[in-house]
């Protein structure tokens, strides 16, 4: 009964310790919605990390690349909700004083994101930005996204 004990041990190490491959950790303390492609290994993979939220890929041991780019859907939500917000004001006799607020209010930091998010598109030719790295089984990579104040993506492998 104590080998079985022992193999089923070993057999649930085992297993844990064949899953355990490097990653890189892309974390997004930009202004707006990002797209990270993460290369390793002669593999990508895509994330999508929110301002303020972080994704993982697993990767290859050995070294990497990050390419950063403004995320399309996020400025098309964003566009929609700015459209959405001016049909509201279409029609003020239906709010309150303090929606009429709340609504200018949104409306304003999504204009400002949204040229942020433009600004960035345009610091150079795709709006890109790059960094390289290097994982293994000890130590896995990360990626930290942000933004200028004029709207450019800057960003730092570890």
């Amino acid at each position: 009964m104590k080998r079985i004990g022992l193999l089923l041990a070993g057999l649930g190490a085992a297993s844990l310790t064949a899953g355990c491959a490097p990653s890189v950790v892309v974390e997004n303390n930009g202004a707006f919605t990002v797209r990270a492609i993460i290369g390793a290994g002669g593999m990508s993979d895509v994330v999508s990390p929110s301002p303020g939220e972080s994704s993982f890929v697993e990767v290859r041991e050995g070294s990497y690349t990050a390419i950063v780019i403004p995320d399309a859907d996020w400025i098309e939500y964003a566009q929609t909700t700015r459209r959405l917000l001016n049909e509201q004001l279409a029609n003020p006799e239906n709010m309150t004083g303090e929606q009429l607020l709340e609504v200018f209010r949104r409306l304003a930091d999504i204009a400002a994101t949204i040229d942020q998010f433009q600004r960035a598109g345009a610091s150079s030719a795709v709006g890109a930005a790059s960094c390289s790295g290097a994982v293994s089984t000890e130590a896995d990579g990360s990626v930290l996204v942000t933004t200028t104040e004029d709207g450019r993506i800057l960003i730092e492998c570890k």
